[in-house]
């Protein structure tokens, strides 16, 4: 297997690897067989180098099948270097994307050019532990080294563990994954929410919520502050307002000035709620009434963030309101999400803004919810992003008995069969439970 390590220290870091990912796919003739879990560390510096170029990378490894020799494989990936604009730089200065070839099956090749292994492959942590996470019997092949035939695995083991930061360069893994869907954590700022009982209403409790859901894996973390579950009480908009307010306010500072931290969602069906948002910075709008409304329409097309529109039957849902169950809820919802994009898309709104939730539980049986589940695939047909929450809902009630906060590992199993049906992204409130089995997943396959 030919070994590819890649690094980031510039900018969106998650999103910057995710394009490297897709780019790399798209060369004729490769394969990516595997992707390793990501790793965090302080950026190696040379001495006295400027203190701007003391950044910490994400780094990991993608294992990759290769109908190329090295000398024709290595200009394909400087020129993804070059197209995402790495061009001329310092030893070891800040750089929007590295990409190196680590190994290359069991062989030992130097050039001018290139070298493989990679020289300092076994000295760094962010290189060998990804590695050994892929191929961990693949055999140090370098004539004459002491360390030579030793296996991945064990030459990792002189930096203990992967994930106390004991390592050089403070190397640990982290939670967050290129090669799944991007996971939008939920945070409910209500008393009455349906799943987790109002445990986050309190903002201090808010705030270390939000810290635990990006730590656990969280790219997105959505907050809302009105329960739209069958029964909900309508809240106004200054009470709504009143709580989202200090999370909104508070927000950039949670992170400090760290580069690597999640985008905002704010879950919200009123475009009251909506304009005061513009004067925020928000990565998403998610309207969960379908951004029907005319008002919500405009003040989207003000926004710059990218926005979701979900399929529902009323909000807030009404257990008795679903879809006639003589046709297909698949055919029911693919023909509004297509009818409901083309008008936004009329209207002036940026199709690459868009993200369509087929509305899990919104207007649907247990049965019409998982065959929307069962049948996501066909949602790609729209040509937008596709977004499912699925969490703790109750088409669960098929599965199990637990009660509606105990469900998480049914929640999981799911995110796991919707990743493998390519969605973009998946609206959970245990991030941390998805994110471990998908990882597991990634490993077994």
């Amino acid at each position: 297997m030919i070994i590819l390590g890649l690094g980031c220290n510039i900018g969106d870091r998650l999103a910057n690897l995710r394009e490297v990912l897709t780019r790399i796919r798209a060369i004729l003739g490769v394969e990516i067989l595997q992707v390793s879990p990501v790793y965090e560390s302080d950026a190696l510096l040379l001495e006295n180098a400027p203190k701007a170029w003391d950044q910490p990378f994400l780094n990991l490894a993608i294992g990759l099948s290769v109908n190329l020799s090295p000398d024709q494989f290595l200009p394909k990936i400087k020129s993804i270097e070059a197209k995402m604009g790495r061009g001329a730089h310092s030893k070891w200065s800040p750089r929007i994307i590295d990409i190196d070839i680590l190994v290359w099956n069991d062989e030992h090749y130097s050039t001018d050019k290139l070298k493989i292994p990679h020289p300092a492959l076994i000295e760094r942590p962010f290189a060998l532990w990804p590695l050994a996470d892929i191929v961990p019997d693949w055999r140090y092949c370098v004539p004459g080294s002491v360390d030579t035939d030793k296996m991945a695995n064990e030459l990792a083991k002189k930096f203990g563990s992967r994930f106390d930061g004991g390592a050089p360069l403070h190397t640990r893994q982290i939670a967050h994954r290129i090669d799944t869907p991007m996971m939008m954590g939920i945070l409910n700022l209500t008393p009455d929410s349906f799943y987790d009982g109002g445990e986050f209403y309190d903002f201090e409790k808010s705030c270390v919520q939000a810290k635990k859901l990006f730590d656990a894996g969280a790219d997105i973390i959505d907050i809302g502050a009105e329960s739209t579950r069958p029964g909900s009480k309508f809240v106004s908009i200054e009470d709504e307002w009143t709580r989202l307010k200090p999370l909104l306010d508070a927000w950039p500072s949670l992170w400090g000035n760290k580069d690597f931290k999640p985008k905002l969602s704010v879950d919200t069906y009123k475009p009251e709620i909506a304009e005061r948002l513009l004067s925020y910075k928000i990565d998403f709008l998610n309207d969960v009434s379908g951004l029907v409304n005319p008002d919500m329409q405009d003040i989207a097309k003000d926004s710059e963030a990218k926005i979701i529109f979900m399929h529902n039957l009323g909000m807030p849902a009404d257990s008795k309101i679903i879809l006639p169950n003589d046709i297909d809820p698949v055919v029911q919802v693919y023909q509004w999400g297509e009818k409901q994009l083309d008008s936004l898309i009329k209207l002036g709104i940026n199709k690459e803004r868009l993200i369509f939730d087929v509305g899990i539980g919104f207007g649907k049986d247990a049965e019409q919810s998982f065959a929307l589940i069962n049948g996501i695939k066909k949602f790609r047909d729209l040509g937008v992003e596709i977004l499912v929450g699925h969490s703790r809902k109750s088409f669960l009630n098929k599965f199990t008995n637990k009660k509606i906060a105990e469900r998480d590992l049914e929640t999981a199993v799911f995110s796991g069969f919707l990743a493998d049906q390519k969605v973009d992204y998946l609206r959970v409130h245990d991030v941390d439970c998805s994110m471990r089995l998908l990882k597991i997943n990634a490993i077994l396959r």
